[in-house]
């Protein structure tokens, strides 16, 4: 189900294209009509209740063959929509935009999702897309990965642009804990020493960024000798092709850019027929 600021978000884009003033729909005889949304190329589905909302949100009746997370096949009829012709005419790129960018996030994180197969777990960044973030981790969730936080009052991450403020490792995370003794603080670290600084301080997560599969296998090799505990989180240069060999290493985490950064625009589209 669709929260209150979901809706809102999505009622701003279709303001944003001013689809109440569409002069072209506008000039277009309004009939009763049907249409249907059909995928052109095979995904794995997200966005089908955000565009069921947009034409819904117009007075239109709407009908969903196809649901969130599914593997749909090129050429298959995921939305069908009936009402006046104009409405759905307006509302139409605007769902087909939201259905598209949500289903290529979905489609590539399940790939990485059946790379890890269930030896690590898959976390998206916060590399997201401004206005869009909400919906692009719901559509990495439809492709089997976890987004990393839901914002930043979720958890504590120490980057290195933070660190800098601090006389140390120790301190900041010292600091985070007194502030916020039920937040997970997690620390980023860009080398070996900072990685076991981070786990003698006691930080329940330790973000090894941009390692190499060798330098990661030592870095976790030390970390676990000093905190067992500890979680491990690798990201950085982690993508599809080389994503099987961070996987063998085991770490409990791996948080990937490429979810959205190279997540393509999934082609769907619409055809209507006059009723």
């Amino acid at each position: 189900m669709l929260s209150v600021q979901e809706k809102k978000r999505l009622l701003g884009f279709l303001d944003d294209d001013a689809t109440a003033k569409d002069i072209t729909s506008a000039i277009t005889p309004d009939s009763k009509a049907t249409a249907a949304i059909k995928c052109n190329e095979a995904c794995v589905l997200s966005g089908i209740e955000e565009a069921a909302f947009l034409f819904k949100s117009s007075g239109l009746k709407v009908k969903a063959p196809a649901k969130n997370g599914s593997k749909v096949m090129k050429g298959k009829a995921v939305l069908r929509i009936s009402g006046g012709s104009r409405k759905i005419l307006s509302v139409e790129r605007v769902a087909l935009n939201v259905l598209g960018k949500m289903s290529g996030v979905a489609t590539v994180s399940r790939k990485a999702s059946e790379i890890a197969d269930g030896k690590t777990r898959i976390y998206l960044t916060r590399k997201t897309t401004p206005g869009f973030s909400m919906f692009e981790k719901k559509a990495c969730i439809d492709g089997g990965v976890n987004p990393h936080r839901k914002n930043l009052t979720e958890a504590v991450l120490l980057k290195e642009n933070h660190l800098v403020f601090f006389k140390s490792i120790v301190d900041a995370v010292r600091t985070a804990r007194k502030k916020y003794k039920n937040k997970k603080i997690e620390v980023e670290a860009e080398n070996i020493r900072q990685a076991t600084e981070a786990a003698k301080a006691g930080a329940h997560i330790i973000l090894l960024d941009n390692f190499s599969v060798q330098s990661a296998r030592k870095a976790i090799s030390a970390i676990k000798k000093i905190n067992k505990r500890a979680i491990i989180e690798l990201s950085g240069g982690i993508g599809l092709k080389n994503l099987k060999q961070y996987v063998n290493l085991r770490p409990e985490r791996i948080s990937m850019g490429q979810l959205t950064k190279e997540a393509k625009i999934i082609d769907f589209s619409l055809d209507i027929r006059r009723v």
